[in-house]
């Protein structure tokens, strides 16, 4: 382990580090190559062809991806704390590009349930995944590069969600584009795999856990372990709010760009970006601003940012919508930017991800430093189910307040508001 830390400083040349941020970027870029290019047909395509309802299908869709999270991260905490680290990551990523190949038949055959049940284990491989990737940082790296490596993972985490989104959506109908998809998928996963084969060792830090393969029990067991070490259960609870908030933002972002704004699939897409592309500044500029020792309370700036952004977003929207025509054609990509009173909301998106960056990163770094080193992979199992729990419950009070007559713009002012509760608790932790 003396040998893999003396390695170069610069992380992004460093065995130690380089070939766990390409296999992140690589995977989470494929995922959402093929999560979103099956929404896409799926929406576009084969609800109409087979009489579907693309809302219900594509709510079907998501649950899919998101409920092995809560179900299996607890099962694979336990075993990654009991095995090299490195060999798993290298099992989880073979099993990638056995999935991807499959999942390349059941595009050519536009096979609605094979495609589902891909995704599901899709799902299910990315839940094997992230108890390693996060829990296994201090191992590689020494505390002083902890909030740096973060950042950069993170950053790389986002940007590759918004890009493998865009590749999805723009090249699964166009002609041919289902056969640049399915062998795109395989390449990238089987490339992932060869970084895998770079990962230095991180073996155990101590005696293997009992592995419970009754998953919900699992489930249970990894939260209550958590509540033992209040300081880590304390960064996993910051961090499920964040994913609270983050769900409930990108899950309405297409009908906020559409009702809301009047815009095409392009607004969406320059929103998304902007969201993107924030929070990944906003996670690189993490270490910059707060310096290298992290703690809870520098999560309160982030989360007061959120907050406040998510509140000026409101009177935003109802400025524009008071400024901008709505029964005409819907505004593209350039006709929005054209649009002074577009600027304040792109502001908004703006701030809110930076924010949401700078909130997020000192958590998990918090997170992995408190947490027990034999027993990391369990705590980060524990946030990857507080965090889908946290995503489920967003979609609930999101479907909830918009039943009740509540705008896009609405919405994010409640749950978005709700920082400032998070800013509080952050800041008296400190």
């Amino acid at each position: 382990m003396t040998d893999i830390l003396a390695q170069p400083a610069s992380l992004m040349t460093a065995r130690r580090f380089a070939p766990l941020f390409w296999v992140q970027a690589l995977g989470a870029f494929n995922d959402q190559v093929f999560k979103t290019g099956f929404l896409v047909l799926l929406t576009y395509r084969l609800a109409a062809e087979m009489g579907l309802d693309p809302s219900l299908h594509n709510a079907i869709a998501g649950a899919l991806f998101i409920i092995p999270f809560a179900l299996f991260a607890p099962t694979a905490g336990q075993v990654a704390d009991g095995v090299d680290k490195a060999k798993m990551i290298r099992v989880v990523k073979a099993l990638e590009v056995v999935l991807m190949v499959v999942g390349a038949i059941a595009f050519h055959v536009q096979s609605l349930g094979l495609l589902y049940t891909l995704l599901f284990l899709m799902g299910a491989q990315s839940a094997l995944f992230a108890p390693i990737k996060y829990g296994v940082l201090p191992q590689y790296l020494h505390e002083s590069e902890l909030t740096r490596g973060n950042g950069m993972i993170q950053a790389a985490t986002f940007l590759a969600i918004l890009f493998g989104q865009i590749v999805g959506a723009k090249l699964v109908l166009i002609e041919g584009g289902v056969t640049i998809i399915a062998d795109a998928v395989i390449v990238i996963a089987c490339i992932g795999f060869v970084a895998s084969l770079f990962a230095p060792p991180a073996p155990p830090l101590g005696a293997s856990p009992a592995i419970d393969w009754v998953f919900p029990r699992a489930m249970w067991g990894v939260v209550m372990d958590g509540r033992k070490v209040p300081e880590a259960f304390g960064a996993i609870l910051g961090i499920g709010w964040f994913w609270f908030t983050g769900a409930a933002f990108l899950t309405l972002l297409p009908p906020y760009a559409l009702e809301g704004l009047h815009g095409d699939n392009g607004v969406f897409i320059l929103l998304l970006s902007t969201f993107s592309i924030g929070v990944a500044v906003g996670a690189l500029l993490c270490a910059r601003i707060f310096g290298e020792r992290p703690r809870v309370s520098m999560a309160a700036w982030g989360a007061g940012g959120i907050a406040l952004a998510s509140l000026a977003l409101w009177p935003a929207t109802a400025l524009y919508r008071s400024g901008v025509d709505f029964s005409g054609d819907l505004l593209t990509f350039g006709g929005f930017l054209t649009e002074p009173l577009a600027w304040p909301i792109i502001g908004c998106f703006a701030v809110l991800a930076a924010c949401a960056g700078l909130y997020l990163t000192p958590l998990n770094v918090v997170l992995q430093l408190a947490a027990p080193p034999d027993a990391r992979g369990r705590f980060v199992a524990c946030s990857n189910t507080v965090d889908a729990l946290a995503m489920v419950a967003a979609a609930g009070m999101s479907a909830m307040l918009v039943g009740y007559g509540a705008s896009q713009a609405d919405v994010y002012a409640i749950i978005g508001g709700t920082g400032l509760l998070a800013a509080v608790w952050a800041w008296r932790r400190g």
